[in-house]
């Protein structure tokens, strides 16, 4: 027999299996509870477990010997008063990088009627592309970084339309 006539008889007789085949094999596996334990127990030993990391968590924070020290509970759980910066969303990123490539010529006026003595050079298209190549390469060597690379992404779309444009 070979691998295609395996995969079809494995479709055919897989129509014939039932829930309740599927449930006690679950059972036996242990992936579902038995149905004659308590889940007050099973809960019991979720808070105990807990409770295990919560220790282990304000040791490793003792550890650290540090000169604020806070509680595990605190650690994990800061207030929203606390909260100092937040991550602007794609969009609201999007938005803004539309909006000072809109008014880009507007604040070159500004600039031109400002005599400063430091002049700064002018970067094109390729030049900026190819930076965020560069930065989108450094990310993709940095762990969880899925979302900044997206974000790169996108902003070299923008640069690509300018780019044609």
């Amino acid at each position: 027999m070979d691998v295609l006539q395996t995969i079809r008889y494995i479709i055919q007789v897989w129509d014939e299996v039932n829930a309740e085949i599927i449930c006690n094999c679950w059972c036996h596996t242990k992936i579902l509870p038995d149905a004659n334990v308590d889940l007050r127990n099973i809960s019991e030993d979720i808070r105990q477990c807990e409770d295990l990391v919560l220790n282990d968590l304000a040791d490793a924070l003792q550890g650290l010997n540090l000169p604020y020290p806070m509680q595990a509970e605190k650690f994990l759980n800061i207030s929203e008063e606390n909260v100092i910066y937040k991550v602007p969303k794609d969009d609201q990123i999007i938005e803004e990088l539309v909006y000072l490539f809109k008014n880009a010529n507007k604040e070159d006026i500004e600039l031109e009627e400002m005599d400063d003595s430091n002049k700064s050079s002018i970067i094109s298209v390729n030049i900026a592309i190819n930076s965020l190549e560069t930065v989108c390469i450094f990310l993709l060597q940095q762990d969880n970084a899925e979302e900044y690379i997206k974000l790169v992404e996108k902003i070299e779309k923008i640069f690509k339309v300018k780019k044609q444009t």
